[in-house]
């Protein structure tokens, strides 16, 4: 349904909020529309006023966490894109940690990635890394074009194990931190040595 108004738009932000929190604490198949309404003080079927389903709500939240303003310009003209690389890598991370206790809610997003095409979520989950490693090639394809990475590197694949590395280190910060003691494991730091394994001058 469209946000025709200011109070639809901050109702909606409130129950994507409160799905936040419930899909932390309880998981995603393990939370309720009932529990979410709960949560952020409404009745239940309000919560159906805004989204279809609670699969629906949680492809919603999928946008809500992980799509924001980017300020730069075109990715193809892009004049620093390996620094752009890791710059959209780190935002990344921090959105997700700065979730503190409702980080968790990312371990069970990727829970779903493998899930049947009809999950709303693990497609919203599979759009978003498709979409991010399309952006990811075309800055390294840039990056290639300005003599910044050797030529002959299959950008996609490249892109395909940024994406992983980015995604895998985030995840041992919320799954395993008791490995990480005594250092700070940065997603910064894991991209660029990806980079610079693929040969690129940063």
């Amino acid at each position: 349904m469209p946000l025709t108004s200011p109070k639809r738009e901050a109702r909606y932000r409130q129950l994507l909020e409160a799905a936040l929190a419930i899909f932390a604490r309880d998981g995603i198949d393990g939370a309720s529309v009932a529990d979410i309404a709960e949560f952020a003080g409404v009745a239940k079927g309000s919560v159906y006023l805004y989204f279809d389903s609670k699969e629906a709500l949680a492809g919603d939240l999928v946008r809500y966490l992980f799509t924001y303003e980017d300020d730069g310009g075109q990715l193809s003209e892009e004049s620093q894109p390996l620094a752009r690389i890791v710059s959209f890598c780190e935002m990344q991370d921090k959105r997700i940690l700065d979730l503190g206790p409702n980080a968790s809610v990312f371990l069970h997003m990727l829970g779903h990635v493998g899930k049947t095409a009809d999950d709303q979520l693990g497609r919203g989950m599979r759009q978003l890394m498709a979409e991010t490693r399309y952006a990811i090639s075309v800055l390294l394809q840039r990056a290639t074009n300005l003599g910044l990475l050797p030529p002959g590197e299959n950008t996609g694949h490249a892109a395909t194990i940024v994406i992983a590395v980015m995604f895998g280190t985030i995840q041992m910060q919320l799954s395993m931190p008791e490995l990480l003691t005594g250092f700070h494991m940065r997603v910064r730091d894991t991209i660029t040595i990806v980079l610079k394994g693929f040969g690129a001058q940063l």
